[in-house]
């Protein structure tokens, strides 16, 4: 099984594209960055390690509009199924569990296919509150914004969640997310364990989604 993943996630990744959002800022620079993540060759040693189940990163650090932005995309392979995978990031209560760092996520409301949640993350030293806009912009992927409108303890978020399936029932996820902490002395302490933060999410993901995948795969066994 895992052969036949590591030739599909060639073919998966290089397929990837990332459909454009007239509400998200920067998703213009996140969009592209993505995108040629996604076409950029993976080395050996990327292709070994997404084949074997580890996860693959490739970090991003760009200016855009005044700010200053981290991040990246991660790839990890997930034994479980996509509609699984979806569903568990669907879900907002499941997010504390399921992303770095995540203390609470709270849903506000949903109207015109968009959903307002409010997310406390942070460290024992410091936290950040901040309302993020989802938009489930396919059957594949899950994109995500700042509302600028509520009260926000960074400058700017902007991300997706990408899970496509792989043969023998497994999932390949793809996370982008770029961050602008604003000026002062957050980002002079905090940017680069932020940014590393952010680029874990797939395999906090699979942690999450793996054992439950598991548990109901052998609940309906026969």
């Amino acid at each position: 099984m895992r052969r036949a993943a590591d030739r599909t996630l060639w073919g998966c990744l290089l397929a990837f594209t990332l459909a454009t959002s007239a509400h998200a800022e920067p998703g213009a620079k996140l969009q592209a960055a993505a995108k040629a993540s996604a076409a950029r060759p993976f080395s050996a040693r990327e292709h070994e390690a997404l084949a074997a189940g580890s996860m693959v990163s490739r970090p991003l650090s760009f200016d855009d509009a005044g700010g200053h932005y981290v991040g990246g995309v991660s790839y990890q392979a997930v034994d479980a199924r996509p509609e699984l995978v979806l569903a568990a990031l669907s879900d907002v209560n499941n997010w504390p569990e399921a992303l770095p760092r995540t203390k609470s996520a709270r849903l506000l409301g949903s109207s015109d296919g968009l959903s307002r949640v409010e997310l406390v993350q942070g460290t024992s030293l410091v936290d950040a509150r901040y309302t993020v806009v989802l938009e489930r912009a396919d059957g594949e992927t899950i994109r995500f914004w700042m509302d600028p409108s509520r009260p926000h303890d960074i400058k700017d978020v902007w991300g997706f969640f990408r899970v496509q399936p792989l043969p023998g029932g497994r999932s390949l996820i793809t996370v982008g997310a770029a961050l602008d902490l604003g000026d002062g002395l957050t980002r002079m302490l905090f940017e680069d364990k932020i940014a590393h933060m952010l680029l874990r999410a797939p395999r906090q993901i699979r942690a999450f989604v793996e054992p439950r995948a598991l548990a109901l795969s052998g609940a309906v066994s026969p």
